[in-house]
């Protein structure tokens, strides 16, 4: 992957994620930014298409191993997920203490009523269990994470897809679909379009970059100008994805498409005074996804004024941004750490089972980071 795609897909990325923060500021702002409403659903999909297109080139680069690629999503994951899944249960504890009627449209409804399912709710999340089948069940007032239940599933298919052979890749690949149930499957077309790009990236003529990537751009306003997405009907249905319909398919090609023509075309990187910021912004994105909506309810119960004033929202909003920034900029580089502490766990179980069983069939792993 060259310097000048990353950054691009970088700059997705931020601009992504600040498009659903601001989609879901509504609830505790009055309304503000209204107008980027519209485009969560759609930035939702950009991160599904663009895990599927990263976890491809990654998979044929650098983790090559069944070992390294289920360390790495492990340590990608539990990063940022446990640090989230704490603040969410710490801030909602404090704030529907001090207001419970903020928090009743989101973790009380949505999650149900009653101590043990909020329990559930939580103890789920932790091992991406919350939307399996018709479950929909959150850490606390995160509805968000429910993107990260299906980004987990979609981790657990790819690398048995990749990692196993014959017989056994079929009967784990059955396995895996049934306890994740067809929400997740819905959905998982989409994360392996991305996935599809990366691999067959080589078949667009390098010419043709640039002109796909600005036409696939120029076709997601089009048809969402054109009103497309009414043309779908957005059913409520446990069965069914939050969101979800015909339509999603329609905008992951759209997006799929964006990226091949970024992967082929000729892209010049900007100065250090915009890649900096990008780059910077980017490595917080996981973070500011998962930690945004638990900041912004507790904010909005904790600042005092009605929803809807200007003086109430806009502090809102930017606390809540700011410290969900900081917040994953402190967490996000956990990753490292994690996964090295994973492996050294992992050889030492190795070689208590070397002492145990008296065998020196079972190697360490060899890999260091």
């Amino acid at each position: 992957m060259t310097n000048g795609l990353s950054f691009y897909l970088d700059a997705l990325r931020v601009l992504a994620v600040f498009a659903v923060f601001l989609s879901h500021s509504g609830r505790v702002s009055g309304g503000m930014f209204w107008q980027v409403q519209p485009y969560g659903h759609a930035a939702v999909l950009v991160f599904f298409v663009l895990s599927g297109f990263v976890i491809a080139w990654v998979t044929e680069t650098r983790e090559q191993t069944a070992e390294e690629y289920t360390l790495s999503r492990i340590a990608r994951l539990y990063s940022v997920v446990a640090p989230a899944v704490i603040l969410t249960a710490l801030l909602d504890t404090i704030g529907m203490a001090i207001d419970p009627h903020l928090y009743a449209p989101e973790s009380i409804v949505r999650m149900n009523h009653g101590p043990l399912n909020v329990v559930l709710g939580y103890a789920l999340g932790l091992v991406f269990l919350g939307q399996n089948w018709t479950l929909e069940m959150f850490p606390g007032s995160n509805i968000a994470f429910w993107l990260i239940n299906y980004g987990a599933w979609c981790y657990i298919f790819f690398g048995l897809a990749v990692f196993l052979q014959g017989r056994r890749r079929i009967v784990a690949l059955v396995a895996a679909a049934l306890l994740a149930g067809p929400r997740i499957l819905l959905l998982f077309p989409v994360w392996l379009m991305g996935s599809a790009v990366w691999r067959w990236r080589a078949v667009l003529p390098r010419q043709l970059g640039a002109p796909v990537a600005l036409g696939a751009v120029a076709v997601f306003i089009g048809i969402h100008a054109l009103g497309g997405e009414q043309l779908f009907h957005r059913a409520n249905s446990p069965w069914l994805p939050p969101g979800f319909s015909p339509y999603d398919y329609i905008v992951g090609v759209v997006i799929a498409l964006l990226f091949l023509g970024l992967a082929n075309a000729w892209l010049p990187t900007p100065g250090a005074a915009v890649e900096r910021p990008i780059r910077f912004l980017a490595g917080t994105a996981f973070g500011l996804y998962l930690l945004h909506q638990p900041l912004l309810n507790f904010f909005g119960t904790v600042i005092p004024g009605p929803p809807g004033r200007l003086m109430h929202g806009l502090p809102v909003i930017g606390i809540s941004l700011v410290l969900a920034i900081v917040f994953a900029r402190v967490i996000e580089p956990q990753k490292g750490p994690l996964k090295r502490a994973l492996r050294s766990g992992l050889d030492r179980l190795r070689r208590k089972l070397r002492r145990l069983f008296g065998t020196r069939d079972i190697p360490d792993s060899g890999i260091r980071n």
